[in-house]
């Protein structure tokens, strides 16, 4: 069969009836305008078609930036496409929150220029980490090639420079960075394309201000920062914390991951200053770690109800539900950004303990020590109340044995969560269910970081969480 270009992935009404499908992740708009029932978006199985035309393929390998790799190129088309369909229907619609404008810029893009080559890149990234595949790792990155060089292009003229697609572009690379590189070492490169965002930001000015997309961009961007910052151990750019003040009035009211990762800002800034031995006297870490405890403490109990979780408890004994209960969150957005602020719980509280360590003279010290442990031990504890309903099957929709593409990146949430709770409780039976948990998720779920994570906990665990951050390439998996 002849290659004809890219099929459709719109819904089979709107194929039919000929209208532009918006591919809405809850539904398509124009079917539940019409009353009609859709049954969703294409399969990658159905986008995978294979070209028997030499001259077809070099117009699809010229439109698409794919190097020509020979007769057997045919395939790589195939994987081109799948890989595409995969990212956009798992990550992008399914998983996570902060691409939801780049449909609509990726639609009005040439395919030949900047966007499309590092949607190429990532995409094949993505579909490499989901199957370990080396061949696909070395296509994905012959297309990020591409796409950096297609990026710089556009970079020479100012007219382009300061365009929602370029900085989508180079939030883009940054993914893909993220997604490939992982080893302690990598959390420098990491900052490469973020600055390179920062200048773009500050090129566009209030450029940033003036659309939805723009706004989307830059808080996406915002997130990348801080947590990039955050595993280097550097203070967040001033220059961004401006423009977190210039985008507050423009953010909804009661945004949640908003107002957390302002929060997470100031601990990110504490921390750098901290290593940077900018605190005069032990006591004075201790009470600004207490006290920004005390804040996320605070956000945590003014959410709203939707933000709390259901109660399950269980009869039966279950190895993956540890204490016979857990918690079912609305989504794994809102379960996640929980976990963020009780990471962030631990890793204070952790530093508390630490410098009650090195002064043992530092009066409050008992109290200090009993109060901080006791976060500790009850925080580790919410964190696995919130694993089993990602991992036991018909608790989701998605949730199978083994586990489904969409249910894999959920969990992949959960890694680096489940690491610092083992690392840091001193209950022995709560490290020994993660480790337990950790191996099931590497079998079952056939994700192989998970038992790199569980291998680490048993024999490395003085490695920073940072480190099994870097390791995971966790930022990649930030809804």
């Amino acid at each position: 069969m002849v290659y004809r270009g890219e099929p459709s992935k719109d819904c089979l009404p709107c194929r039919k009836r000929k209208l532009r499908c918006d591919l809405r992740p809850s539904g398509c708009g124009q079917c539940q305008r019409a009353g009609l029932s859709c049954f969703g978006y294409r399969s990658s199985q159905d986008l995978i078609i294979r070209d028997e035309s030499q001259n077809v393929r070099r117009k699809v390998l010229a439109a698409t930036g794919l190097p020509d790799l020979g007769p057997n190129t045919s395939v790589y088309i195939a994987l081109d496409v799948r890989a595409r369909h995969a990212f956009f229907a798992f990550y992008v619609f399914g998983f996570s929150r902060s691409y939801d404008v780049l449909a609509s810029l990726y639609e009005q893009a040439s395919p030949d220029g900047h966007l499309w080559a590092s949607v190429d890149a990532v995409s094949l990234a993505f579909l490499a980490q989901q199957h370990g595949s080396s061949k696909l790792a070395r296509l994905a990155n012959q297309v990020y090639v591409t796409a950096i060089q297609r990026v710089n292009q556009a970079l020479k003229d100012s007219s382009l420079a300061v365009t929602d697609p370029v900085l989508q572009s180079v939030l883009l690379l940054d993914l893909y960075e993220k997604m490939v590189t992982r080893s302690p070492q990598s959390i420098v490169s990491w900052m490469g394309h973020v600055n390179g965002g920062v200048a773009l930001v500050t090129l566009r000015g209030r450029r940033n201000l003036k659309s939805y997309i723009s706004r989307r961009l830059v808080t996406r961007l915002r997130t990348t920062l801080i947590v990039s910052c955050a595993a280097a151990s550097v203070r967040v750019p001033r220059a961004l914390e401006e423009l977190s003040q210039e985008l507050d009035p423009k953010i909804p009211k009661g945004d949640v991951k908003w107002a957390i990762n302002g929060l997470v800002v100031a601990v990110v800034n504490f921390k750098a200053d901290v290593r940077d031995g900018k605190f005069p006297s032990v006591m004075e870490v201790i009470a600004v770690a207490k006290r920004l405890d005390q804040a996320f403490a605070a956000r945590e109990e003014a959410l709203p109800l939707e933000w709390r979780p259901v109660r399950v408890t269980i009869e039966e004994n279950n190895p993956l539900v540890f204490e016979g209960f857990y918690h079912q969150y609305q989504d794994h957005v809102i379960t996640q950004v929980r976990n963020v602020i009780r990471i962030n719980r631990l890793m204070l509280n952790d530093m508390i303990q630490q410098r009650i360590v090195i002064d043992e003279d530092a009066s409050g010290v008992a109290s200090n020590a009993k109060i901080s442990r006791a976060i500790i031990e009850s925080t580790a504890r919410e964190i696995c109340a919130s694993v089993p309903q990602f991992v036991l099957p018909g608790i989701r929709l998605e949730n199978q044995v083994p586990f489904s593409p969409l249910q894999a990146l959920r969990c992949c949430t959960l890694l680096g969560t489940l690491y610092i709770a083992g690392q840091l409780s001193a209950d022995w039976h709560l490290r020994c269910w993660v480790v337990n948990t950790l191996d099931h998720i590497a079998a079952t779920g056939g994700i192989q970081m998970a038992k790199r994570v569980a291998d680490t906990l048993k024999t490395s665990p003085d490695a920073s969480y940072w480190e099994v951050y870097a390791m995971l390439g966790s930022y990649a998996f930030t809804p």
